[in-house]
């Protein structure tokens, strides 16, 4: 039985995927399985995976397009050690990361779900950084707050890559949810957080890649992430205090909503105006379009208000975590 299982969905994974499957063969500890879903590419990929011959590489090549999410809840199925580590095939391992991420969870069996960090967050979290309070959350949260971090901060695993979980635990809170085909990942660690809190693991472990094609750059050509951000935004509003409803929804207005409005401009300048307009219907809470563009600039510039209500919130985070703990 392995002591850690890879787990690496990929589609239309080349250049990058031999660079991602190396840095797992490049591990110090060798006590680890990696296995690959293809999810129907149509380059290279499948002639790269029929090149690889370790007996601890495990692949699968599907048929039909199970979705990134449907793809994850076929891999969570197939791990055989109780400890897992996702790995975009666009990304790769740091040297020592499985030995660390198996370390940290087995020091802690209560953990369904951890985030580590890519190169170079560490200094995003530094003091006077925007990202400076998500820096500094406990780094265990109990269910009540992990649910108001992810409602305060989002996603806080970030990218795909970051997160180590138990398999068998994910997958018994229903996995990913396909309803959610741009979010699933936002959604779904909320899911389990809510159940099981999160533990944050601040160790950069993770090379993320930043490129034109990766799924953050495809999926939202559209517009298809805003309507799925709404429903994110009413379903947290369920499960948090309602004393903290008030605040969090000028929250929500400031650094969330109002984000779509750089590209819901670029629409309308490309003569896109219907596509434009959409951004800013049916928004959540009973948001106005005219708070949204109201609250750009109060993002855009880091204004007072913008630092001011997200201290309060994260002081609530660590009240809650406090009285958890």
């Amino acid at each position: 039985m392995p002591r850690i299982t890879v787990l690496m969905p990929v589609y239309n994974g080349m250049p990058y995927i031999p660079e991602a499957v190396e840095s797992v063969l490049a591990q110090v500890g060798q006590d680890w399985e990696l296995v690959i879903s293809d999810n129907g590419s149509e380059d290279a990929t499948r002639d790269y995976l029929s090149t690889l011959n370790d007996p601890r590489i495990h692949i699968h090549l599907q048929q039909d397009n199970l979705g990134i999410f449907g793809n994850l809840n076929f891999l969570l199925g197939q791990a055989q050690a109780s400890i897992a580590k996702i790995l975009c095939a666009d990304d790769k391992l740091l040297p020592g990361a499985l030995e660390r991420i198996a370390t940290y969870m087995e020091e802690r069996p209560w953990c369904a779900v951890s985030r580590c960090l890519a190169m170079g967050n560490l200094e995003q979290f530094q003091p006077g950084q925007r990202a400076a309070l998500e820096g500094a959350l406990p780094e265990h949260l109990h269910p009540a707050a992990a649910t108001l971090a992810f409602a305060t901060f989002g996603n806080i695993v970030g990218n795909l890559s970051k997160a180590a979980c138990r398999p068998k635990q994910v997958l018994a809170q229903g996995g990913f949810d396909q309803n959610f085909p741009y979010a699933g990942d936002y959604e779904g660690w909320m899911r389990v957080a809510n159940h099981h809190g999160i533990a944050l693991q601040n160790m950069e472990l993770i090379y993320e890649r930043r490129h034109a094609a990766q799924n953050s750059n495809l999926l939202n050509r559209k517009n298809e992430l805003f309507s799925q951000q709404t429903k994110l935004i009413e379903m947290m509003a369920t499960k948090v205090p309602d004393s903290d409803l008030a605040r969090l929804k000028r929250h929500w207005t400031i650094h969330f909503v109002s984000q779509r409005l750089p590209k819901l401009a670029r629409q309308a300048l490309a003569g896109e105006y219907r596509l434009a307009r959409s951004g800013l219907s049916n928004l959540p809470m009973g948001i106005s379009p005219l708070a949204v563009i109201a609250a750009y600039p109060i993002l855009k510039f880091n204004l007072t208000p913008a630092r001011a209500i997200t201290r309060k919130l994260f002081a609530r985070i660590l009240e809650i975590n406090g009285k958890q703990s």
